[in-house]
């Protein structure tokens, strides 16, 4: 932007000599403010379509019918996905042991469903224009479903050898399922809800978590009903069942097939596109720092097993209440700088409490401080995530993107592609700081990450917030005041 307004200065000079091209110039010049006070921090929309977001307000009972179905349809299925992805972890570790899997193979498999996503997701935004967002989030839906049926059939697998590959197969497939799912979805409400991202992104993210809450403790009574295939067999079946009625109720999207023109490279131009990916993949790797560490850290208050899994909800249960509250306000409030920067601020400090911190003496080692990090971590990891998206959106329109399906579609795989990137990390993080540093030490280094995060928020969004009112102190000084747009 700034190239242009100083490639634009001399022709001005000269053209003071020359006045009747004075108005030819001073038209240029307008539509290089324009875009200028669009992106400054006062305006902070990143393209037409976010124009007045602040003066709108989501309100589900007053949308169209044809709306309403696009909520409904993704709400659902969301909920169907979480439970779906959250039903192995229990089950699938006691039959691959079973199996003579070793934890470490057990483990890879494990990770081998985000690094599928992390992989697949970009490629996925890539072609959405192509393939077309309603076909692919219908048959990511398919997939997901039906590879969640076929887990159910492992217990009758041949041990060793096949069953690891077998396993490998299904969880890879299932993740390329997820991967089309979950990057059509973030691609349709962006093109749905312009205005709205934030706000509805959340309400898909509130879906997830109550899925990923469910999801357990329905397989959990399903196992004990009917045995190791039951759970994957219902929760399958239901998921089957939602894709072939999406195939009625979900509307085709406005702009589905139109040629395809950006490319994910182009977006990794930008600083404002790397620090989102950046602001992403730490809140996601926080999240999954827990998963596989956590539950050794609370056996030294001797609780019981339903103690423990009541524990395990607080974090995802506030984020998913609390993520709606925050969308809206990404939406509203125009402050997506401060929301991150806020987010990981709080986070840091959550998990100083979670560990606690040996470097924090003060801090008594108590299961209530954990339990009150834990709330803290819940309320606000969705502010490291939420207002990412409106980010991603707005960094892609200043490259010259265009505001529609096809920029959308690369922008929510970028952001499923980072989500999964910490959460592949995350569990590998973890552990390694477990075994050779503890839990105390391993929580305080994550702490310290969204530290870092919080203080490369702010200088980011200080120096972009200077740069873009030395481009508009530019623009004036080169324009005549009467010809300065007023906004």
């Amino acid at each position: 932007m700034a190239n242009n307004v100083n490639e634009a200065t001399p022709l001005l000079s000269s053209d003071l000599k020359n006045l009747e091209h004075h108005k030819n110039v001073s038209s240029s010049l307008e539509c290089q403010i324009s875009v200028i006070r669009e992106t400054s921090p006062s305006h902070d929309k990143s393209a037409t379509e976010l124009d007045n977001k602040a003066e709108e307000k989501f309100k589900l009972w007053a949308l169209s019918h044809r709306k309403k179905m696009v909520v409904f349809s993704l709400v659902l299925s969301n909920f169907l996905v979480g439970c779906c992805f959250s039903l192995l972890a229990p089950f699938y570790p006691q039959e691959a042991e079973k199996k003579d899997v070793s934890n470490l193979v057990t483990g890879f498999i494990f990770s081998s469903f985000e690094l599928t996503i992390f992989v697949s997701s970009p490629v996925f935004g890539n072609f959405m224009t192509r393939i077309g967002p309603r076909f692919m989030l219908i048959a990511g839906l398919l997939t997901a479903g039906s590879c969640a049926v076929l887990f159910g059939t492992l217990d009758r697998c041949p041990p060793g050898t096949p069953f690891i590959i077998i396993s490998f197969a299904c969880r890879c497939v299932e993740a390329l399922g997820f991967s089309a799912f979950i990057t059509s979805g973030f691609a349709i409400i962006s093109s749905e809800f312009p205005k709205n991202v934030g706000t509805v992104f959340a309400l898909l993210e509130t879906a997830d978590g109550i899925g990923l809450m469910v999801g357990p403790a329905l397989g959990g009574a399903l196992y004990e009903l009917g045995g190791y295939g039951l759970g994957f067999y219902v929760l399958g079946g239901l998921t089957l069942a939602t894709g072939g009625i999406m195939i009625f109720l979900l509307p085709e999207t406005q702009d589905a097939h139109q040629e395809r023109k950006g490319k994910v490279l182009t977006l990794l131009k930008s600083p404002f596109i790397w620090f989102s990916v950046f602001s992403i993949a730490v809140a996601s790797l926080g999240i999954m720092f827990l998963d596989p560490t956590f539950s050794k850290h609370l056996k030294q208050f001797d609780l019981s097993p339903a103690l423990i899994g009541l524990i395990f909800v607080i974090t995802p249960g506030l984020y998913g209440l609390t993520s709606p509250f925050w969308g809206y306000i990404s939406d509203t409030k125009n402050m997506n700088g401060r929301l991150i920067f806020l987010g990981n601020l709080m986070c840091g400090i959550s998990y100083l409490l979670i560990g606690p911190s040996p470097y924090l003496p003060f801090i008594p080692e108590k299961l209530w401080v954990i339990i009150i990090g834990l709330v803290i971590l819940g309320t606000f990891i969705s502010l490291c995530m939420v207002p990412t998206l409106n980010c991603l959106l707005q960094g892609a329109v200043e490259l010259g993107f265009e505001n529609n399906l096809d920029t959308y579609g690369i922008i929510s795989g970028l952001f499923n592609s980072a989500f999964c990137l910490g959460s592949f990390t995350g569990p590998m993080v973890g552990g390694v700081l477990i075994d050779y540093i503890g839990f105390n030490y391993g929580a305080t280094a994550v702490s310290g990450i969204h530290f870092f995060a919080a203080i490369a928020c702010c200088f980011f969004f200080i120096t972009r917030h200077l740069k873009q009112h030395a481009r508009l102190d530019i623009s004036e000084d080169i324009l005549p005041s009467s010809s300065i747009p007023q906004t």
